[in-house]
């Protein structure tokens, strides 16, 4: 049997014959390369156990090419020639390794993670399953949690760099996960986190829409195709969170389109929420055309919209041309003015802060708002949480009516003006209260 050194360029080197050929390393026994007939070239290790009288016996380390090279597969030589002098057997080996691999699938192992030790041990562990099912899982789905590397976690982390309550948060799972896994379990031997920097604690935001941006908004996601358009569109209008939008269902509308029941499955206080449905909100359910049931926003008919990061890049820049556009109209000169200075970076959850700001300055009290956004802090938590029950539903579709008016008049002026009507708000319950009687 031939012998050299098993190189790359060796290895690179060596050319298929008409039947299977071996060689084998000259600096570690047993480690072999196997070459087919058709070119496949894998990493073999043969050994004895039992003494020079029992049969040989051969394993195999794996096939050329990522992640095996020379230098990789004979270091696992290496560590195979170790348990054979220490009487192991390198096929049990093996075969234990594999069953690993398939009990260690991140997939699973998230699930473990969170039976075993989020439920016991974190209050907001659903809110944990939820960052893990939508965001981590489907990137590393059934690979090994052993084969995950710190690159893997930071290529991860870095997708969510526009989200960074987000990041820190699927930072500190899976920080834990892993350390979970390593000093708790034993089923790693390190954490590819170890040497990572912790993420941040995310200051607070404090990013309002302007009315002049509020104007472009509304125009753009006019402009923008279903599904997003009308997405854009709802989501503003009532002021909820991306997520819950993404999930609404045909359904969960009231007849008349009024009314939106959304599940506790859908919200992050993880509680049943009513909230009515303004004008511009109907109006844009309509021209989809009410159905009974089905996802309302949806490519597949099974799964809700995503792919939000490439949504709102395209319609940031029809939001620049709107903008520019108005500007223009005006007879302002915004051809020296940057991207960035014209349209400062934004996020959808500022479509909230935005909605709440203008309502504030109508004159909603901030009860009503805080049970508009379903927030279980502030006027809802403590004492008052626990025995104010009462939902503001009036209120809430009058502060909404207001929202959604102001919606439609921006888009019909140069300059979009703040909502600064305080009057709005009182006279619209009072005519309310006029009309229940």
């Amino acid at each position: 049997m031939p012998t050299l050194k098993i190189t790359k360029r060796a290895v690179d080197s060596l050319q298929p014959s008409t039947s299977q050929a071996f060689v084998w390393d000259t600096e570690v026994k047993g480690f072999g390369l196997k070459v087919t007939a058709k070119g496949k070239r894998t990493y073999i290790f043969q050994y004895r156990t039992g003494g020079r009288e029992a049969a040989t016996q051969r394993v195999t380390i794996g096939e050329h090419g990522s992640p095996w090279s020379p230098d990789s597969a004979r270091k696992e030589a290496l560590r195979l020639a170790g348990l054979v002098r220490q009487g192991g057997d390198p096929r049990e080996d093996a075969r234990q390794r594999r069953k690993a691999a398939v009990t260690l699938a991140f997939s699973d192992y998230a699930d473990f993670f969170v039976e075993r030790y989020l439920k016991v041990n974190w209050k907001t562990w659903r809110e944990a399953e939820r960052i893990l099912n939508r965001d981590v899982k489907p990137v590393f789905r059934r690979r090994p949690l052993p084969s995950i590397t710190k690159a893997d976690i930071d290529d991860l982390l870095g997708g969510m760099d526009d989200r960074p309550a987000l990041k820190r948060q699927a930072y500190a799972i899976l920080n834990k996960l892993f350390n979970w896994a390593m000093k708790n379990r034993g089923d790693i031997s390190a954490s590819p986190m170890a040497s990572m920097e912790a993420v941040s604690t995310v200051p607070s935001r404090d990013r309002h829409l302007s009315a002049e941006e509020m104007a472009a908004f509304a125009l753009a996601a006019d402009a923008t195709p279903y599904p997003f358009g009308p997405y854009f569109l709802v989501l503003a209008g009532t002021l909820q969170r991306r997520e819950t939008v993404a999930g609404a269902d045909w359904a969960q509308m009231s007849p008349a389109g009024d009314l939106w029941s959304i599940p506790a499955r859908l919200m992050k206080n993880k509680l049943d929420h009513l909230t009515p449905c303004n004008g511009e909100v109907r109006e844009t359910l309509a021209v989809l055309g009410y159905k009974r049931a089905g996802l309302i926003f949806t490519t597949t008919g099974k799964t809700g919209v995503s792919g939000f990061s490439k949504a709102k890049a395209t319609l940031d820049k029809r939001m620049l041309r709107i903008l520019r556009t108005r500007a223009e109209q005006r007879g302002e000169d915004v051809t020296h003015i940057d991207d960035a200075t014209l349209l400062p970076p934004w996020r959808f959850h500022d479509l909230r802060r935005t909605g709440v700001t203008a309502l504030q300055a109508m004159g909603v009290p901030v009860e009503v708002t805080e049970d508009l956004l379903a927030h279980t802090s502030g006027t809802r938590g403590g004492v008052a949480g626990v025995y104010n029950k009462y939902r503001y539903l009036p209120e809430k579709r009058v502060a909404l009516d207001l929202w959604g008016e102001f919606l439609r008049d921006v888009r019909s002026t140069k300059l979009a003006a703040e909502p600064h009507r305080k009057w709005l708000y009182a006279t619209r319950l009072k005519r309310l209260d006029v009309d229940a009687t």
